[in-house]
Formats: C-alpha cells, structure tokens, sequence
C-alpha cells in the first residue's frame, strides 16, 4: 500500500513548474527575435521604438515574457535543492529574484501604464545578465546535488556566460547578411538552450 507521503511527494514531483518554464522562456526569446528580426527587415537600420510597429511591441512583450518565465523556471530549480549547495542555491536565487523584479518593472513600462509605452534596454540587460549569472550559480548547484540529469546541469552553466559572450559580439558584420538577422540572434540560441535545459527538468521530474 502506498505510504501516504509517498503520494504525496510523488504528487510534487508531477507538479514541478521549472521545466515548463524554461521551455516557455526558451520559445518565447524565440519569438522575440523572429518580431525583432521581421521588424529590422520592415523598418531598417537605426533608432527604433516599441511604438513605431506592432512587431516591436510583440517582441518587447515576448522578451519580458520571457525573462519572467526563466526567472521562474530559475526559482523552480532552486526550490529543488536540499541545502548541501546552500551557498550557491541562495545566491542563485537571488539572481533570479532581480530577473523576475527588472521583467516585472518593463513589463509595466510596456504596457503605457505609467506614461507613454516604452521598453527599458537597460532593465532588459539586467534581466538577461541575472537570469545568465543564476543559471551558472544553479546549474553548479544542481550538479553538486545530482537534482538533474548532469548534462542539463552543464548545460545551464554553459548558457550563461555563452549567451552573455555572443550578446557581446552581436555587433560584428559578415559579409553581406543583414544587421537586423543578427544583433539578436544570441536570443534564439539561448532560447534552444533553455528548451533543451527545460526538457531535461522535465525528464528528471518524471523519475
């Protein structure tokens, strides 16, 4: 007969929401550079802002999607540890406390709220450099603790500072592809990281 905590442990398993998360932020940075990279093509080079197309709009909203939706997937993952990487699950924990705050706070920009809609590049970059900095402190937790599969743990520390490094470099030209295909490209590969890291969650759930 099935102990009673027995099912109910079983029962918290079934109901982890960080592999869905990250699956979710993952698709949604991917939408966010197929709006941002149709909006480059639509508009061309130079200043833009959320207001001058619905594009724009759709990707602004896709971003602080998906930067609530990693946080999130983040503070899930954190919630998995059993304290023997207390350090580094508190202070991952933190990073994904400020990325969730910084989402929040554009988000409420975007929506015109609080004067005219705007989207705040330096909130984002705050965002994207605390979701990076907590995946690391996680992803070294996790693999400490053995709470996921050891390459999903590899591969959240990986993403990190890799997304932070091609953001970086995102500026560079090759030969005659557009700008606009990829200043944002480092998105929709982090985006396909996080996926991969999200069905790994998932996987190790079901176990």
């Amino acid at each position: 007969m099935t102990q009673p905590s027995a099912a109910l442990s079983s029962k918290r398993e079934k109901l982890r929401w960080e592999g869905p998360a990250a699956m979710l932020g993952g698709s949604l940075w991917l939408l966010f550079y197929g709006a941002s990279a149709l909006a480059g093509r639509e508009l061309g080079e130079g200043p833009r802002d959320v207001n001058d197309s619905g594009l724009l709009l759709l990707g602004a909203a896709a971003f602080c999607g998906a930067v609530l939706s990693l946080g999130t997937s983040l503070t899930g993952l954190r919630a998995r540890l059993q304290g023997r990487a207390r350090r580094l699950g508190l202070a991952g924990g933190v990073m994904a406390a400020l990325a969730l705050a910084t989402a929040a706070l554009n988000a409420l920009l975007l929506t015109g709220l609080v004067g005219r809609a705007r989207f705040a590049g330096g909130l984002a970059a705050l965002g994207v450099l605390c979701v990076c900095t907590g995946a690391v402190l996680l992803g070294l937790a996790t693999r400490r603790e053995q709470v996921l599969p050891r390459w999903g743990g590899t591969l959240l520390v990986v993403t990190g500072p890799l997304t932070v490094l091609l953001i970086a470099t995102s500026g560079l030209r090759f030969g005659s592809i557009p700008g606009y295909v990829l200043d944002d490209l480092p998105f929709a590969i982090a985006g396909l990281s996080w996926i991969t890291a999200g069905a790994a969650m998932c996987s190790r759930g079901e176990k």
